[in-house]
């Protein structure tokens, strides 16, 4: 599934270097991000994680 969102300029810059700082793309820090939002308020299904594009590294 692809999703477009707009975010304010700043927060994006910001959001990029901190991608940057853990190595890895915008798009894979994002999809961290929502995985363990999700995650910590027990919203994934069956124990299982939301799909992540069959990478299973999570943010800890």
């Amino acid at each position: 599934m692809n999703m477009k969102t707009r975010i304010d300029p700043e927060v994006h810059e910001a959001a990029k270097i901190a991608a940057a700082k853990e190595g890895m793309t915008l798009t894979e820090y994002l999809r961290r991000l929502v995985q363990a939002d999700l995650e910590a308020r027990n919203l994934t299904r069956g124990g299982n994680s939301i799909s992540n594009q069959g990478n299973s590294d999570r943010i800890r």
